[in-house]
């Protein structure tokens, strides 16, 4: 089967077992799956995903199916969008210093106009179909139609993610260094100019060199 065959659609339309499982692939990109544990509302981590990371963000989800089944989805939006929405602090107390460090690295180096990638996850039987393309191209369409000058997302070292996003353009904006204690592993955030602008140009000259 091609990637032609799948569609995306937007994540109101996604059933509750697709939401659960949504969350579920949340761990696959991420050390989710360590904050969640032991977490203070006492639900299991994958309930706790879903209430956190996904339910909150419907509005901004975006599905990729085949036919009914889900194949894949991404979460994006405007980092003003996605900043007004409160998810509270449920992770165990022992989170709350890096989750801090992290909102406080990403307010340093992002604008409100950015289009921010919170999540992209792929079911591990439809990878290798060109999948990835097809949502990354729904998240370029989805930023030039929201006006952001570009798109910003972050990635761990570890993740085999980070070429794909290198080769598509995106260049490092910073280095999140606080997690190496914790889990052996730097975050990158990347950024991709949408337009020609003054500021896109000065950009390209400021990452020029950056670790491609």
């Amino acid at each position: 089967m091609s990637g032609a065959d799948y569609a995306i659609v937007d994540g109101a339309q996604a059933s509750a077992a697709d939401r659960r499982r949504m969350a579920a692939l949340l761990f696959s990109t991420s050390y989710l799956e360590y904050g969640s544990a032991a977490n203070k509302l006492g639900i299991p981590c994958v309930d706790l995903q879903q209430r956190t990371n996904i339910e909150p963000f419907l509005a901004h989800l975006r599905v990729l199916v085949d036919g009914t089944r889900l194949a894949g989805f991404h979460v994006a939006a405007r980092q003003s969008e996605l900043a007004a929405i409160a998810t509270g602090r449920p992770y165990r107390d022992e989170m709350q210093a890096l989750d801090d460090a992290y909102e406080a690295f990403v307010g340093a180096h992002t604008r409100p106009d950015d289009f921010f990638v919170a999540s992209l996850a792929i079911e591990p039987r439809d990878r290798g179909r060109g999948l990835f393309h097809r949502l990354f191209d729904d998240i370029l369409a989805r930023a030039r139609a929201a006006g952001s000058p570009r798109v910003v997302l972050a990635v761990w070292d570890s993740n085999a993610a980070l070429a794909l996003y290198r080769n598509k353009g995106m260049r490092a904006l910073a280095r999140f260094d606080t997690a190496w204690p914790l889990f052996f592993d730097r975050l990158w955030l990347l950024a991709l100019p949408l337009a020609d602008s003054p500021a896109t140009r000065a950009f390209r000259e400021l990452t020029q060199g950056a670790p491609a």
